[in-house]
């Protein structure tokens, strides 16, 4: 029997520019935060009710220490794991299951508020997630390194994939099948036989101190949807949308 499989990442509920339920927009940022919302929403009912959702890591944004939480809506952690709790129980999921995130966002003291959301949703929640579905094995981690090149993007996924191929021939790890990655903000698909590795889009706009001035290259704002039978990947949806509040703002000089 298939089943499908959403992942999600990088949501950052908290920041002015994370995924915000319409009870938590700011007027400032209510039009860029009703467009990502709304076509979060819109894809919740398009690709309604997945046998499993995975939550990839930085479902919030934290205190934002290094900015003197400068673009929050909130600073308490509580209530931005509630914005995040609305935003996943939109999908209906039958099965729900977390990684954490980075550490500054999630857990910068001892505290990981990942782990309160994942009991809100009775869900899993790993550093590190195995998962066999369907026959496939997925590794399942939200870091991964980056490159300020084009080409490069590939490369760190390359090496996670050879990682787990040396740790299966040492048989201190699983076969892997797909190697699921996120926190780059920026999507990539890499595949050879029989081995499978991507990068998820974001759901953070690329706006604000760290998306405007250091941010390099491409930021995909979407998700991705996988149906898998007996062993087999039969069907690939990847959504990724360019938002109007996404694009650069061109200043006209007269």
């Amino acid at each position: 029997m298939s089943k499908t499989i959403v992942f999600v990442s990088d949501t950052h509920c908290g920041s002015v520019y994370g995924l915000t339920p319409p009870e938590h927009w700011i007027q400032h940022y209510k039009k860029e935060q009703e467009e990502s919302w709304i076509s979060y929403k819109n894809l919740t009912e398009k690709w309604v009710e997945p046998d499993i959702l995975v939550c990839n890591g930085d479902a919030i944004e934290g205190n934002q220490k290094k900015q003197g939480g400068a673009e929050l809506i909130t600073s308490d952690r509580n209530v931005q794991v509630e914005m995040a709790e609305e935003a996943l129980c939109l999908w209906k999921a039958k099965q729900t299951f977390l990684t954490y995130g980075t550490k500054y966002h999630v857990s910068s003291d001892a505290e990981d508020f990942e782990y309160n959301l994942a009991k809100k949703l009775d869900a899993k929640i790993e550093g590190r997630l195995f998962l066999n579905i369907e026959g496939l094995i997925f590794d399942i981690r939200h870091k991964i390194g980056s490159s300020n090149i084009p080409h490069g993007r590939f490369t760190a996924l390359a090496k996670e994939v050879m990682w787990d191929l040396i740790k299966e021939a040492k048989e201190s790890g699983p076969k892997i099948d797909v190697v699921v990655r996120s926190h780059v903000h920026y999507h990539k698909w890499l595949e050879e036989p029989k081995k499978i590795a991507f990068i998820t889009p974001c759901l953070q706009l690329a706006r604000g101190r760290y998306g405007s001035r250091e941010c390099v290259g491409e930021i995909d704002w979407g998700a991705i949807r996988l149906t898998i039978d007996n062993g087999e990947i039969t069907g690939k949806d990847i959504f990724i949308c360019t938002l109007h509040a996404n694009k650069p703002q061109v200043i006209r000089v007269e």
